[in-house]
């Protein structure tokens, strides 16, 4: 085959193909479902009378919002005593509410507590705290924070 020949079916093919991407890609970009919003930061320790601040990093957490449901991950680093867990809150700073996430699962590797919710995406919460919490806990109370962060301008508004 000679090379004008070979290149002008090269050139087609390309044509072609760029003709064909936005309908090819512009579905498959249409069928990604991309988070509304979506943080992710460090908990620290309590300070100065706040449940976060301080200079200890106790864990991490991530917030995805799609929709109506936002999904809460939380991992803690710290070890809870035999007869106390972990439990994680949402709390609205303007009204005082806290709103329990759940008990975090301790795991052993690495992470060891880890903890996950999806909860309805209208709340108003400003934080994220984790507390220390007696087992089989039957006061409502969060008990003694050991960590919190900021949610951010992205949520509580």
């Amino acid at each position: 085959m000679k090379t004008t020949r070979k290149y002008g079916i090269a050139l087609m093919a390309l044509a072609f193909g760029l003709a064909l991407s936005p309908a090819i890609f512009g579905d498959a970009d249409a069928k990604v479902d991309r988070p509304d919003v979506a943080i992710h930061g460090e908990l620290t320790s309590p300070n100065d009378g706040a449940p976060f601040g301080g200079d200890a990093v106790i864990g991490e957490y991530s917030v995805a919002v799609r929709g109506d449901i936002t999904s809460i991950t939380t991992s803690v680093y710290l070890r809870s005593s035999a007869d106390t867990v972990f439990e994680g809150w949402l709390v609205d700073k303007d009204s005082g509410e806290k709103t329990s996430i759940g008990i975090l699962k301790e795991s052993g590797q690495g992470r060891l507590a880890y903890g996950h919710t999806n909860v309805q995406t209208d709340f108003d919460n400003d934080l994220v705290v984790i507390t220390e919490e007696p087992v089989n806990d039957t006061d409502p109370a969060p008990n003694t924070p050991v960590g919190g962060a900021v949610l951010g301008p992205a949520f509580g508004q």
